[in-house]
């Protein structure tokens, strides 16, 4: 088994300020449009799957329902989705996206793409493809 100095822990705790970074990023990229880093995957989805309940939302994203909630009530405030009676139960609802959400699903990927772009400035491309395959790894 490898082992690793102190140093080299200590390069590890840098792991949540490059995420912080990135996120920073997309939020720079995508204030424009109201939207942030926590708030666009929903936009992504609905567009993917089309009308979804809520419950569905957090299946899909493996994020805590109240911060679904919470999101979801940010995004239709902002006209980006709304929310339907789902005609298969009629207690319940499905999200939907408003035409201006289907406009800004347009948006999102140049966004995206921008901030990868500066995140990755100062890496050359090889450099590049090893941190996306060793994050890859990482995270199975």
């Amino acid at each position: 088994m490898l082992q690793h100095s102190i140093s080299d822990i200590d390069t590890l705790k840098q792991l949540p300020t490059v995420s912080r970074r990135y996120v920073k990023l997309i939020d720079r990229y995508l204030a424009p449009y109201q939207l942030n880093s926590s708030l666009y995957y929903y936009i992504l989805k609905l567009h993917d799957f089309g009308d979804l309940p809520q419950e569905k939302l957090v299946q899909l994203t493996g994020v805590n329902a109240s911060n679904v909630t919470r999101a979801i009530k940010k995004l239709m405030d902002s006209d980006y989705i709304l929310r339907k009676e789902n005609p298969d139960d009629r207690r319940g609802y499905l999200l939907s996206l408003t035409s201006k959400g289907a406009e800004i699903y347009q948006v999102i990927p140049e966004a995206l793409q921008k901030a990868n772009e500066d995140f990755f400035a100062p890496l050359d491309l090889e450099e590049q493809t090893s941190f996306i395959e060793i994050i890859n790894k990482l995270s199975e």
